[in-house]
């Protein structure tokens, strides 16, 4: 006789890739954004974000992968200027600006914010930005993040992580959730690390 059980939980694959990571980047958990910066419902999330950082910034590793929808016309521009600063160490200085700021996206408002972000180089962003630098990083995040399964932004992966190799193995959140969704997740795969 062969009893045969369900899984209990269905997990999704991923890579971090190219994708910027901030807390702790070592970290055995990860929380993977797919985001769009002119999606309001991302902006919406990112105070929870920050709030999550403050309190796991120490134990879990903070993702992020571009998922630029096709019906918000500036942001893939938005994605690559983020990446452009990047280049000059302001990755999350322009993503917060941008999420505050999600109807001035059109290059020359991207450009503009050089001064307000402090960029030392600002040729060397706007011709990242004109030249289009970081189109095919945003084109790879997403095609991971469908992959994945995320069909909307902003989309979750919270799993475990391989710091190494950037593996990323988990359940997928979608949408402006609650603080209490996100911590009851990490919680779950925290607790299996120690």
């Amino acid at each position: 006789k062969s009893y045969l059980q369900a899984p209990s939980e269905f997990l999704l694959e991923t890579n971090v890739g190219e994708g910027y990571v901030r807390g702790n980047k070592g970290a055995k958990v990860i929380l993977l954004e797919y985001s769009d910066y002119q999606c309001p419902f991302c902006a919406r999330v990112q105070p929870t974000l920050t709030e999550l950082i403050k309190e796991y910034g120490d134990r879990v590793a903070f993702g992020y992968r571009h998922f630029p929808l096709p019906f918000h016309k500036e942001a893939d521009e938005a994605a690559i200027a983020v990446e452009c600063a990047r280049d000059q160490g302001k990755f999350e200085t322009l993503h917060a600006l941008l999420f505050k700021n999600q109807k001035n996206q059109f290059v020359e408002d991207l450009i503009g914010f050089a001064d307000e972000i402090g960029l030392e180089n600002v040729d060397q962003y706007e011709k990242c930005i004109v030249e289009e630098k970081y189109r095919s990083r945003v084109l790879e995040d997403m095609k991971a993040g469908q992959e994945a399964g995320v069909t909307g932004t902003p989309g979750f992966l919270i799993g475990t992580f391989d710091p190494k190799s950037g593996r990323v193995r988990g359940e997928l959140l979608s949408g402006a959730r609650p603080l209490q969704d996100f911590k009851k997740a990490l919680e779950k795969y925290l607790d299996r690390q120690s």
